[in-house]
């Protein structure tokens, strides 16, 4: 039988005088997905985000590794590569979405796997979204858990899956990789601890005993569900901030100046606007504005101004209460109240439509404002950081933008440079993303052409640093050898192939020489100090002894010598 043709009704037998449902030999029942929904947000906020990610994973790989046992029996699959694509198969009409498998190669007799394949529709995205917004995380736990327990049958030997790509963390599609224990890398071998720990029926009779026990109270509810509100926006800020500040790199005059007045600015609660084109990476600014400020263990809510729902613009930014108007059952925070005691992001501010501009000014000036279709004060103590890549001074002269809004926002502005001016940064900053790139998609990219590093350093990039970061990401997602070739906008470029570098080692730049030339640049304005305010191990965010270890195995020399100082 071809697994492609499996049909959910040849596959189900029912007896409804019974009340029994078997699907394909096993006993069913007829669970919605938005209750699975609520299970895994009441297993979250019980255990946490880990111990109920490792439930719903362990549960899955249950499901998964009985799905195969129970298909070979009934249909005997000719091969393994028809086993395999049938638990694809099922998995897609028992309606948790449809999966599709990109790469499979197996070899039966060393029982080895490597494979990876995308998910539509997935069923754990979706709740995930409806519960707890954009995550910054994958959130297909279940998903990964039914692939390795599936893979880990049919194979004989333990086959284990990673999402690193998710709706539920606001990418265009889900998709996991797996691979056997000959193959795994370092972030596969982590996902070996979602298979272990504590007993796994112990762990869902005590989640089972926990839900049954929570109170009902309409009050108590409504209090938990605005503090889980609060909970998950910091949550999702702080598992991305250190992530994100990590492609904070770069040695040029202009980074650096940019960099000194971060660090002066920071620690106080002055009003901050970043300045910038396009993809320069404000946001990142702004995060790491808050890393450094005093407000770093409490919320970074972003908010996208010119993202805002037409007609629901107040209600997102103060909040509104139960009943306020059509579609509002129940009371929800607005973002000031979310960032209270933090830092609020207000990112394209200059898109904020004149109306609302009035009453930002008197939360500003005030710190007060009102929910919609409330009429109780609330006060909030919020540190503003807000970003635009428009001419608001331009904006102001033209009607579009209050002139009082501008002036208390300017207090200290922040230019961030464009990657046109930061040439040098080029070489740290393509360094930093292939081994991020070659991470999420296992690649091994071991070299750079010359041609190409002379490629980029010579570009304009008009869509700056997130434009570098899309071409390294394609550029690492098509490269089918350990030398990457970059392809830019304009006359298309030759792909460059492994013969024709056969021999000719001297045109391509190792990451390492890359990595090399970035330290030792920052040594030179460090003056060779590692440890310390102004060290290089502050200025690169690492430990210091890990810097040295680094420096070490590079063979970059360090020590106290002379230090650069920023041109005026």
């Amino acid at each position: 039988m071809n697994p492609k043709d499996l049909r959910l009704f040849d596959l189900l037998r029912i007896d409804e005088a019974q009340g029994t449902i078997f699907l394909h030999g096993q006993r069913m029942i007829v669970v919605n997905a938005g209750d699975l929904g609520l299970l895994r947000k009441e297993l979250i906020t019980t255990f946490g985000t880990d111990r109920a990610r490792g439930i719903l994973v362990r549960f899955g790989y249950a499901r998964g590794y009985r799905d195969a046992l129970a298909t070979k029996e009934m249909f005997g699959w000719k091969s393994v590569d028809d086993w395999l694509s049938a638990g694809a198969r099922l998995y897609t009409i028992e309606g948790s979405g449809a999966i599709e498998i990109v790469d499979l190669r197996v070899d039966q007799e060393r029982k080895s796997y490597q494979g990876s394949a995308t998910l539509q529709n997935s069923f754990e995205a979706n709740q995930h979204l409806d519960l707890f917004g954009v995550g910054a995380e994958p959130v297909c736990w279940i998903l990964t858990g039914y692939a390795s327990g599936y893979c880990s049958a049919v194979m004989g030997t333990r086959v284990f899956f990673t999402e690193n790509s998710c709706r539920g963390k606001g990418d265009r599609q889900c998709h996991i990789i797996g691979q056997s224990m000959d193959l795994m890398s370092d972030q596969t071998r982590r996902a070996i601890e979602e298979f272990q720990g504590a007993d796994f029926d112990l762990e869902m009779r005590t989640a089972l005993a926990s839900l049954d026990e929570r109170t009902k109270d309409l009050e108590i509810e409504r209090a938990h569900t605005e503090s889980l509100q609060r909970q998950v926006v910091q949550l999702e800020q702080l598992l991305t901030l250190q992530n994100d500040t990590e492609a904070m790199v770069g040695v040029s005059d202009g980074f650096r100046r940019m960099m000194d007045e971060v660090a002066r600015v920071a620690a106080t609660d002055a009003t901050i606007l970043v300045l910038g084109e396009t993809g320069t990476g404000k946001d990142l600014v702004a995060r790491e504005i808050h890393r450094r400020s005093g407000r770093r263990n409490r919320p970074f809510v972003i908010m996208n101004c010119g993202a805002l729902p037409s007609g629901l613009v107040e209600s997102e930014v103060f909040g509104h209460e139960k009943g306020a108007f059509t579609g509002a059952s129940q009371r929800k925070l607005g973002r000031f109240e979310l960032a209270n005691n933090g830092t609020l992001f207000l990112d394209e501010i200059g898109e904020l439509p004149l109306d609302t501009q009035v009453k930002f000014l008197h939360l500003l000036q005030r710190g007060e404002f009102e929910r919609v279709g409330g009429n109780q004060t609330h006060k909030v103590d919020v540190r503003i950081v807000a970003a635009t890549n428009r001419n608001l001074e331009q904006l102001v002269s033209q009607g579009h933008f209050r002139a009082d809004l501008f002036y208390r926002l300017n207090i200290f502005p922040v230019y961030v440079p464009p990657l046109r001016e930061r040439v040098v940064d080029i070489i740290p900053l393509v360094n930093h993303f292939v081994r991020k790139f070659c991470i999420q998609f296992g690649r091994n990219i071991k070299a750079l052409s010359r041609e190409s590093l002379r490629r980029l350093q010579g570009y304009a990039w008009p869509g700056n640093i997130r434009e570098l970061e899309h071409v390294i990401e394609r550029a690492v997602l098509l490269a089918d050898d350990e030398v990457l070739t970059v392809d830019l906008p304009g006359p298309r470029a030759q792909p460059v192939s492994r013969e024709a570098f056969a021999g000719s080692s001297k045109d391509l730049v190792p990451l390492e020489e890359l990595e090399r030339t970035y330290l030792q640049r920052v040594l030179e304005i460090t003056g060779g100090m590692i440890e310390g305010t102004g060290g290089a191990a502050e200025i690169l965010q690492l430990k210091a002894s890990t810097l040295r270890s680094r420096l070490k195995k590079l063979g970059v020399p360090y020590g106290n010598r002379r230090k650069i100082t920023n041109s005026s």
